[in-house]
């Protein structure tokens, strides 16, 4: 019987071939978007999820007291793993890692790369299980100079030979030996490397980092505890472990748990809020569900819209005793018909949009045919479109009454029409909503772009100081400089678009005893000024001038450091440290932003820089920037041949600082999109339903004398209508939604009304050509066939 239910649901389809084409095009797209939208999903569902025994092992996290605020931080003392393993029952394993300090150069003859890697504790592949295809766990890391290499960069340093035991060497100075390689890190993971190195390797560059105490963080720590069941003792004993090792340094640290950390990780006055990149995923969970349903409910508009042409089969299939169970049964084959068509219409989009959407994404989302629960969740969707998508027409139009409709009387129900406008409304709404979205996201990124940062990006670059560059580095600016290339330099002790360097040990006149300001720490050498057209408020910058700078014991301070200072007169004040060094004041400077974009910035201290690790050089705007560039590559490999030449522009740094904004605008403007696509068909069904029930006062009304315009209006005036109320139903929660969103930064931008205006009238524009070009249709059509047919 189904079979046969089958057959005349192809031969429906083919009958109506136009009909046929649009339904499985929309409930493909429709379809297609849903299950992109899943599989970016699920990829943040599976974050760290490939680490055996993860619900045992906890990251922890740092509570810092400042006045009536807690800020919390992924960071901890060197200490703090030691002490947690000796002195915390339950605990399996406490480890270290450090990413900051292991990028560099690794060389293997002639072959030389610059490297992605981590600093860690031996145990670090014990805790965390990385498939290894040479040597194991336990060993990889047992000796100093060891280093573990990926699949990957095992293949770029010495091709299709066996690395084992093989000796590479470190920024051209340290050698180590190869005692493993493991698979390359899965994308969705919070370890991403190209080697790891012990941590005595650590100690060696960094000697500082052997002696530091519990008020240093630099470090993330990992905890495994052998059982959940020892979570709230572990936790309990760590919150008091800093405080009690490092008298008058008020901080605590706490278990989190990793399996949480990538989607959950935010925090309000130091506990968890239950929120984070959580609410980006369900948003685009939201947005999957919403375009299947707008997808399926085009499928049910287009399905009534020919209600006329199947009252009558419906009708003759009742005169001879069909019941309305098996008619049901015939409309859901044809709908499972078209969602089965449509579902191969959409693995075929799949297969070519995945590429372009991990490329959209910057994420790296694994082809999903070869995985049984892919196609799982296939079925699923499968049997939930074809029901969702076919049971109102199934039920609709197994109602007709055979009697009426044999007469040619059909008749449509007010709950029907209902149905069918509420549907209208709904797509419109959401559509609405996701274009207000797209807009405001643009907004928003535009103002975060345009915002002063406190310097001029624009035409300068960073160089990192390796290798022999730091003994020549007096040799590069004067070739520079002799070359015009640039105009200023300086020397910081880190990227000026990178923020984390900050502490809270300073004391100042009139500080209150209890009072605690978190402060962010910069060294700079001569012509900071000068390099980075930060505006001054009162005093100088380091100068050549004055001798005393070079003693490290004058600063620069923001002004916000003024102002959280209270300093009326800050010229000539004396700073104190934690260790009760003394720093005179010799200038303010108007705001530098290091960190986000989105947040308040801290007060800033600079300090005279000895020892740059980056140099900052500001080029010669009259040159051209491609032959400015080639000559300072020349110049480093004159100096320091021993490293391939990297230079990076502060532009592109400060750009990467709001590219998930800019991702998820770019996914409300594709998606957006598709759903006023979608709509559009849908509404392109009901307009041809309600042309297609009003054929014959069409025909009188031209036999009448009305024209073709008039007769559009006459049909689009309803459509348009429910474009209206849509637009009222979606600005309220528009407004709610993205203003919720804006006020999660600091620096945001307004919620305008000319968003709302622009959305809607953008939707009721593509209506209006939707609906108009039907109308037209219908009413051109030769109103003697419409009356002779009535």
């Amino acid at each position: 019987m189904f079979k046969n239910y089958l057959k005349t649901a192809w031969r429906n389809l083919m009958k109506n071939k136009g009909f046929s084409i649009v339904n499985i095009l929309g409930l493909g797209i429709g379809l297609t978007s849903c299950v992109l939208l899943l599989l970016y999903a699920n990829y943040h569902f599976g974050w760290n999820k490939q680490f055996d025994d993860i619900e045992n092992i906890y990251v922890t996290e740092s509570n810092q007291f400042a006045e009536n605020n807690v800020f919390t931080y992924q960071v901890s003392p060197g200490p703090l793993a030691g002490a947690i393993k000796e002195e915390i029952p339950g605990v399996k394993r406490a480890v270290r890692s450090v990413s900051y300090f292991a990028g560099g150069l690794m060389r293997y003859k002639d072959n030389i790369f610059r490297g992605n890697g981590l600093h860690a504790d031996s145990a670090f592949f014990e805790m965390f299980r990385f498939a290894f295809l040479y040597g194991n766990a336990k060993t990889a890391l047992s000796k100093p100079d060891n280093i573990v290499i990926t699949e990957s960069f095992a293949q770029k340093l010495f091709g299709k030979d066996n690395p084992m035991g093989k000796i590479v060497t470190r920024n051209d100075s340290m050698p180590l030996v190869v005692s493993a390689v493991v698979a390359d890190p899965y994308a969705n993971s919070d370890f991403q490397f190209e080697y790891v190195m012990p941590w005595h390797v650590l100690e060696n560059e960094q000697p500082w980092i052997k002696n530091s105490g519990w008020g240093s963080n630099f470090t993330d720590t990992y905890v495994q505890l052998n059982t959940e069941k020892d979570f709230k003792r572990a936790d309990g004993l760590v919150r008091k472990m800093i405080m009690a090792h490092q008298d008058g340094y008020k901080a605590e640290a706490f278990l989190f748990p990793l399996s949480k950390n990538h989607l959950y990780r935010e925090f309000e006055n130091g506990k968890p809020t239950g929120s984070g990149a959580i609410s980006q995923v369900r948003l685009f969970i939201g947005l999957a569900i919403a375009i299947l349903l707008i997808a399926c409910i085009n499928f049910m508009n287009l399905s009534t819209a020919r209600s006329q042409k199947r009252a009558r089969e419906v009708g003759i299939l009742k005169a001879i005793g069909s019941e309305r169970g098996s008619l049901i049964l015939r409309f859901l084959a044809e709908s499972y018909l078209v969602t089965f068509l449509a579902l191969l219409l959409s693995l075929l989009l799949l297969s070519l949009s995945l590429p372009y959407f991990n490329t959209l994404l910057k994420i790296n989302i694994a082809s999903p045919f070869s995985d049984s629960r892919f196609w799982a969740g296939i079925i699923i969707i499968g049997i939930f479109t074809g029901l969702v998508a076919g049971s109102y027409p199934a039920f609709y139009l197994s109602s007709f009454k055979p009697v009426k409709v044999l007469k040619g009387i059909v008749s449509n129900g007010r709950s029907a029409v209902t149905v069918r406008k509420a549907t209208v409304v709904l797509q419109f709404s959401t559509a609405m909503f996701l274009m207000v979205a797209t807009f405001c996201i643009y907004k928003q990124v535009n103002y975060i772009r345009n915002k002063p940062l406190g310097y001029d990006k624009n035409n300068l670059v960073e160089i990192k100081m390796e290798g022999e560059l730091g003994k020549h580095k007096d040799v590069l600016l004067n070739n520079l400089y002799r070359q015009n290339i640039i105009t200023a330099a300086t020397g910081t002790s880190m990227s000026i678009t990178q923020g984390g360097n900050n502490g809270w040990g300073f004391n100042w006149p009139g500080k209150r005893e209890n009072e605690k300001v978190l402060i962010d720490f910069l060294s700079a050498g001569y012509d900071f000024q000068k390099t980075f057209g930060t505006a001054f408020i009162q005093g100088r910058d380091f100068s050549r001038g004055y001798p005393s700078d070079t003693t490290g014991t004058n600063v620069l301070i923001s002004e916000t450091a003024m102002q959280v200072m209270k300093l009326k007169s800050p010229v000539g004040t004396v700073l104190t440290d934690g260790d009760g060094t003394k720093y005179t004041v010799v200038g303010v400077f108007k705001d530098i932003t290091k960190g986000s974009l989105y947040y308040k910035v801290n007060p800033m201290i600079v300090f005279y820089s000895t020892s740059p690790q980056y140099l900052s050089l500001r080029l010669n705007p009259a040159n051209n920037i491609t032959a400015a560039l080639e000559k300072m590559r020349t110049e480093l490999k004159q100096l320091n041949p021993a490293f391939p030449p990297d230079i990076a522009f502060v532009a592109d740094n400060v750009a990467k600082k709001y590219e998930n904004e800019q991702v998820l605008g770019a996914i409300a403007n594709i998606f957006g999109g598709l759903a006023i696509f979608l709509s559009c068909l849908g509404l392109l069904g009901l307009s041809a339903f309600a042309a297609e029930q009003r054929t014959k006062e069409i025909g009188v009304r031209k036999v009448l004398g009305a024209r073709v315009w008039g007769l559009t209006a006459l049909l689009s005036k309803e459509f348009l209508l429910l474009v209206l109320i849509s637009f009222l139903v979606a600005t309220p929660v528009s407004w709610w939604a993205m203003n919720n969103w804006l006020n999660k930064f600091d620096y945001h931008t307004s919620l305008s009304f000319w968003v709302f205006i622009l959305a809607g009238l953008s939707v009721l524009f593509i209506s209006i050509i939707t609906v108009g070009v039907q109308g037209v249709r219908a009413a051109s059509a030769n109103p003697v066939k419409a009356l002779r047919s009535e």
